[in-house]
């Protein structure tokens, strides 16, 4: 058997729920069959997988119990294998997932929402915050500005139930609040600041601005739609405020334009 076909069958064997045919696989010199000895590596593959969405899913573990987690993950993984060979990135559909399962608790999907978007920004690509001096700096050397970037690890989500206070009652180890469903969808804005994750919520006036900076709008265009849309607002003042938090934040990169 070559090489590639060895691997091919090795892959088809580990990912099949049962071992059907293992006459490729050499006896064991202790009496162990090829079957049970290829049903180690599939049931280790699996156990891997589940070890790696309970560490990313830790709050949504402790919110619907580690048992009913791992009954879940493990038929999520029999769906879904693993198709990257970074091991951390598994479960980008696992919120999704949940979601499907779970359809009368969908605060689960958005608690695995906080937790996946938390850990993608911890790993997330480097890239220099633009800061309070360094902007300064540039509108004194005279060469303005005319669009701003977000730095990469900036993710915007929406709740609808009081998620956020669930997921802060798991971290501090209380019991959460039972869910409510908000009275107006919430956004949460999730980055990294330095080298540790954060989140906060986002005022309507906020959320459109950060969305526009994703979609390349430049300075003066954003403030032209935002006055549109927030005609009883003075969008200098609002924009202003806005700027500073921001570089307070490092939620700006320094490559701007």
């Amino acid at each position: 058997m070559k090489l590639e076909e060895l691997q091919n069958q090795f892959q088809s064997q580990l990912l099949a729920q049962n071992c059907q045919d293992a006459d490729w696989i050499s006896a064991s010199s202790r009496g162990l069959t090829a079957e049970f000895r290829l049903s180690i590596y599939q049931n280790a593959y699996r156990v891997r997988l589940a070890e790696t969405l309970l560490d990313t899913f830790e709050h949504t573990a402790n919110y619907i119990t580690e048992e009913l987690f791992e009954t879940l993950a493990y038929a999520y993984i029999e769906g879904h294998p693993s198709t990257n060979t970074n091991i951390g990135m598994y479960g980008q559909h696992f919120p999704d997932y949940l979601k499907q399962e779970l359809p009368s608790c969908q605060e689960v999907f958005e608690v695995a929402m906080m937790d996946w978007l938390l850990r993608r920004a911890f790993d997330g690509a480097d890239s220099p915050a633009l800061t309070k001096p360094v902007l300064e700096e540039i509108v004194a050397s005279g060469r303005g500005i005319s669009h701003l970037k977000l730095v990469p690890t900036v993710c915007l989500t929406t709740q609808k139930w009081n998620s956020l206070d669930i997921w802060h009652a798991v971290n501090l180890d209380k019991e959460a609040s039972t869910a409510t469903k908000l009275r107006e969808p919430m956004t949460v804005m999730v980055w990294r600041k330095e080298t540790s994750p954060h989140f906060r919520s986002l005022s309507h006036i906020e959320t459109k601005a950060v969305e526009l900076l994703q979609s390349g709008q430049s300075i003066e265009s954003l403030c032209e739609i935002l006055s549109e849309q927030f005609p009883d607002l003075d969008i200098a003042t609002e924009f202003g405020a806005l700027l500073v938090r921001w570089l307070d934040d490092e939620i700006l990169s320094s490559n701007v334009d």
